[in-house]
């Protein structure tokens, strides 16, 4: 016996799948335009997106080479400040009343100077001298402590010379007229 197809469904029936028929000529119609713009939307997006990794890219660029100006701009600035505040230690060193310094050494004359070295940037000044005995150099130390010029004074080494007395070196600490403004935050600990 020869197999027989029957077919329930009614012709014209929308879920019919037939070419023919206007429902599955539109369903396949809708499915190819949905198929079309979802393809557009996700070419779209990965467009988008590769965009968006460029400006980003591109706004690291330009905030590398904006740190990188203002890095230049920094440098080329400090060495100007660094000249200003030199030109300035220098004006405030000329400024200085070293008649009244040297003064002060001068109001003692028992000690033979023999070096005589001010370090402005600490404030103090090193000295290098012979006396004749040692009670003649806790003396001259005593008239120097009295003077209003110097803070503090402070023996550094002594030794006995060879030609006679005793050679020793000490450090005035300049009282707060007499240092440069800036001297105290330097010889801070």
């Amino acid at each position: 016996m020869k197999p027989m197809m029957i077919d329930f469904a009614d012709q014209r029936s929308v879920w019919r799948w037939d070419w023919r028929m206007r429902g599955t000529q539109l369903g396949v119609a809708f499915t190819l335009l949905a198929m079309m713009l979802g393809g557009l939307a996700f070419g779209r997006g990965l467009r988008v997106q590769h965009e968006l990794q460029e400006a980003r890219a591109a706004q690291a660029a330009r905030a590398a080479a904006g740190e990188q100006r203002e890095r230049a701009e920094r440098s080329r600035a400090q060495p100007l400040a660094e000249e200003a505040q030199l030109l300035r230690q220098a004006m405030l060193q000329r400024a200085q009343p070293w008649e009244e310094i040297f003064g002060a050494f001068e109001r003692v004359p028992q000690a033979r100077l023999q070096s005589f070295e001010p370090d402005l940037a600490r404030g103090v000044v090193k000295v290098q001298a012979n006396m004749d005995d040692v009670a003649a150099l806790q003396e001259y130390l005593r008239s120097l402590k009295g003077s209003p010029v110097f803070a503090r004074l402070s023996l550094m080494r002594h030794e006995a010379a060879a030609e006679g007395g005793i050679n020793f070196h000490y450090e005035a600490q300049l009282a707060a007229p007499y240092r440069l403004p800036d001297s105290d935050t330097r010889s801070a600990p």
